[in-house]
């Protein structure tokens, strides 16, 4: 079986995470990656630059990009091209093979309802249900995301397949033997980028909740990630015992970061329907306390890897930080990650996984196609 990868948005996470799903498609069958220009990966096939929203618009409008796509495609022959990243182009892939090939279609729908500016969630709500109508099949991260497509796309479920994803990154269990954790916790942590839909506001005042409780000396917090911070200065002033890295955080530094954490916070409240980071925290014994909305909160077993709050409800995790520094529950949590991460996060099994559901799914519409 030939596969296409079209991967064309970039960035470092995309790029890591179209390597590890071709190392382990390779395993099976013949792989060939579609990228931007940006990718430092010598084996993509470059189609164009794709880093800002600007720049997916102009080579939508472009239409030598188009050509060169389409010819991409048409020289690659695969049987399967599977869409696996948020592009304006994503629409023009799934109708060309859907009209002028039999080439079989998989899209990965990653948010059914898109948060941000009223004309970027229309655009990106608009080729989410492009995606999930036209092509043969659709994978997603969770069920909730499932029902949601299904539900707002009418979509059958039964074209509907959940694939978790492993880390974009290596975490510590892939660089080390033991299995035990080089520090001891210092502070609960928020990492990722500094957004109004992050719901960081609510980390923050569950911080001061906590401290109100225990004091600054108990525990420290930790805000890491880029963006702008001004809108929460004075709510980052109440925190005597809090660390600010307002910057871009490579992934070593997220490994030691996530390694000193009581747990990492998630309190996301609107369009982050999901995230690697649970698997990312896992692979590095950290717990997650995470919000009820999307399919972010699924991989949390309920008081055994972290704990799931409402969101917008800054008590509640309040509340979780207390239950693990308080219960004497952190050990058993950590190593619960652990196994979490060793159990349903590796590559291996995850790539296993998609390419069976690639070629059973492929069999039985070349069978219905034959019938016909």
């Amino acid at each position: 079986m030939r596969i296409a990868i079209v991967d064309l948005k970039w960035s470092y996470g995309i790029e890591s995470l179209s390597t590890a799903i071709r190392e382990e498609l390779l395993r099976y069958a013949e792989v060939e990656l579609i990228s931007a220009t940006e990718s430092q990966l010598p084996y993509s096939i470059k189609i164009a630059k794709s880093r800002t929203a600007t720049d997916m618009v102009l080579a939508f409008v472009n239409p030598i990009v188009h050509l060169r796509l389409i010819r991409s495609i048409i020289r690659m022959k695969p049987d399967v091209v599977y869409i696996n990243s948020p592009h304006l182009l994503n629409p023009v892939v799934a109708a060309f093979c859907r009209v002028f090939t039999d080439i079989y279609v998989i899209s990965h729908v990653h948010d059914p309802d898109y948060y941000g500016s009223p004309h970027a969630a229309f655009v990106a709500n608009s080729i989410a249900f492009f995606l999930s109508r036209v092509s043969n099949r659709v994978y997603c991260l969770g069920t909730g995301i499932r029902d949601m497509i299904c539900e707002r796309f009418r979509v059958c479920s039964e074209r509907v397949a959940v694939f978790r994803h492993g880390p974009n990154q290596k975490t510590f269990y892939d660089s080390h033997d033991a299995r035990e954790r080089l520090t001891q916790p210092e502070y609960f942590a928020f990492i990722g980028s500094v957004h109004p839909r992050k719901g960081i506001q609510f980390f923050l005042e569950a911080a001061y909740e906590f401290n109100q409780r225990h004091g600054t000396g108990r525990v420290k917090f930790l805000l890491a990630g880029a963006g702008d911070a001004r809108p929460y200065r004075e709510m980052i002033n109440r925190l005597p015992n809090l660390l600010v890295v307002n910057r871009f955080i490579e992934n070593d530094e997220i490994n030691d970061m996530l390694g000193r954490s009581y747990a990492l916070v998630l309190p996301y409240v609107g369009g982050m329907l999901q995230s690697s980071f649970p698997a990312i925290a896992y692979g590095n014994g950290c717990p997650v306390i995470a919000s009820r909305i999307g399919s972010l909160y699924e991989e949390i077993d309920e008081g055994k890897t972290g704990y799931v709050v409402d969101k917008e409800n800054a008590s509640e995790i309040t509340e979780a930080m207390c239950k693990v520094v308080d219960s004497g529950k952190y050990a058993d949590l950590s190593r619960n990650a652990m196994n979490a991460y060793l159990q349903k996060f590796q590559w291996k099994c995850i790539g296993e996984e998609i390419y069976r559901d690639m070629k059973a799914s492929l069999s039985r519409a070349r069978n219905d196609s034959d019938s016909a």
